[in-house]
């Protein structure tokens, strides 16, 4: 593999660049917020508390995720890498009947990661 073609690690990645990884997170959230028809107020709070959240999953490493359940008390979120814990918050609200979706912020540093070394090739063979 040649050093044009081979990306840093995903996390060293959102590191340097996490306020990106972090908008670009913020961007996929809207867009499901938005499809699930959150009420302003429920949104909002959703999206405030997001950044930090998303930070935690690229602390905690590549496979963690960020994950929400939509139930009667609202929004609720959950930050882990663990199958169990992911497969508890997702039964309860399966169990509820309770709109889920969630993302993995490593996964989208580690495409930031290609992005930005597919960039910078482009930047060097100009």
């Amino acid at each position: 593999m040649n050093s044009k073609t081979t990306t840093q690690n995903p996390i060293a990645t959102a590191q340097l660049g996490r306020a990106h990884v972090v908008a670009a997170c913020l961007a996929v959230l809207t867009r499901e917020v938005h499809g699930a028809g959150l009420e302003k107020h429920d949104a909002l709070d959703l999206l405030r508390d997001a950044p930090d959240k998303i930070d935690a999953a690229l602390t905690r490493g590549p496979g963690a995720l960020v994950v929400y359940r939509l139930d009667r008390r609202g929004a609720r979120g959950v930050v882990s890498d663990s199958e169990s814990r992911l497969g508890h918050f997702t039964a309860a609200a399966e169990q509820e009947g309770a709109p889920l979706f969630g993302f993995c912020p490593g996964a989208i540093a580690e495409l930031a990661a290609h992005i930005e070394a597919g960039a910078a090739s482009l930047k060097k063979d100009a």
